[in-house]
């Protein structure tokens, strides 16, 4: 399934990475805080961590040749002898971890990526979730609210560019049978590919109603206008 995530703003056309059949080659290619900028990071990060709790912030990677997994791609941050890699996962996907020391030095990021190839940067947001079955929901939901009032207050005069998130997507696995049931109302079924859909409801949200999942999803993302 294709997630459908806040896939914003890939349009950074870059260098590309490296095959992973070659050696390992780093180069010197940018600054941590040029990177938390390509990414929109420092933006989220500028907020108060309680207007940012409910949601999680993720570069994305996409080589324009198929034949480059994104997972192949090395980018490590080098702060004299600390060396930490940042981990691109089969997706494309990748966290940059936040150091306040780091914005202060602006540490080296090196590449795998050899000159002359090209791969699109953006990023996503996904909605963070409780890790239980039984909730309210203002857990499930809270995120919703929260991640539209964070990209109007940092996005600035690009705002009308972002996306509106209207609901939250749950995926299981395909062979779970999974169902929510939201308020003691009849489930909501997975679909043959094992995914939930559920619109944010303001009444529901305003009663905080019980709601029960039938296992804990294999992973959350966020529902677009």
């Amino acid at each position: 399934m294709k997630r459908q995530t806040c896939a914003i703003a890939l349009a950074a056309l870059l260098t590309g990475p490296l095959h992973a059949a070659g050696p390992l080659v780093e180069r010197p290619w940018t600054h941590y805080n040029t990177l938390l900028e390509m990414l929109k990071m420092e933006k989220f990060y500028a907020a108060a961590p309680a207007l940012r709790d409910k949601v999680i912030m993720q570069g994305v990677i996409h080589p324009d040749d198929p034949t480059i997994a994104p997972k192949d791609v090395v980018l490590t941050i080098v702060d004299g002898a600390d060396r930490q890699r940042i981990v691109i996962n089969a997706d494309g996907s990748f966290a940059v971890p936040f150091n306040p020391d780091w914005v202060k030095a602006n540490p080296e990021v090196l590449t795998s990526i050899p000159a002359g190839q090209k791969s699109k940067f953006g990023f996503q947001l996904l909605p963070v979730l409780p890790k239980r079955t039984q909730l309210d929901y203002a857990s499930l939901m809270g995120p919703v609210p929260q991640a539209n009032a964070l990209i109007k207050s940092q996005a600035g005069v690009l705002r009308f560019m972002m996306p509106t998130m209207v609901g939250i997507t749950l995926q299981f696995p395909k062979t779970a049978h999974a169902s929510v049931s939201v308020g003691g109302s009849k489930p909501v079924d997975a679909d043959a590919k094992g995914v939930v859909t559920l619109r944010l409801d303001k009444a529901l949200m305003a009663a905080n109603v019980p709601v029960t999942l039938s296992e804990l999803p294999a992973s959350a993302d966020f529902l677009e206008d």
